[in-house]
């Protein structure tokens, strides 16, 4: 992919990011097996039936996920937005939108692996572990 194409993926990426957030459309959704997780994982420390989804550099493939449970009735922070899927509350910044819209938040517990799989359309190369892409 040519330096020209990349800077066309994203741009349009964030046009999507912002279309989704000014019409209020959900843009990433949490499957039923995360939410239960999410809710059970909630429950025992305490907290809120939502989570805080941002995308930081780093990582193997340049970009990684952060997942991170929320207080009971925080509220957002400035230029976050709220979403909810699945009876989740998701609060997630603008920047972190362009990276993540149209994805879908799993959970996956097998002999090898247990935890979250985000399954990123927008995502050109993973490292091995899920937890790290790139655009």
């Amino acid at each position: 992919m040519t330096l020209e194409e990349k800077k066309a993926a994203a741009r349009e990426r964030a046009r999507a990011a912002k279309s989704a957030r000014a019409d209020g459309t959900a843009q990433i959704a949490v499957s039923e097996a995360a939410a239960e997780y999410i809710r059970q994982a909630a429950a025992a420390q305490g907290k809120d039936e939502g989570v805080r989804l941002r995308i930081l550099a780093g990582g193997c493939s340049g970009l990684e996920y952060h997942i991170d449970l929320v207080d009971r009735d925080e509220a957002p922070r400035d230029g976050e937005r709220v979403l909810v899927s699945n009876g989740i509350r998701l609060l997630v910044d603008l920047k972190s939108s362009i990276y993540v819209t149209g994805s879908t938040i799993d959970y996956t517990s097998t002999l090898l692996r247990r935890g979250f799989a985000i399954k990123n359309p927008n995502a050109t190369s993973t490292c091995s572990c899920g937890d790290s892409f790139g655009v």
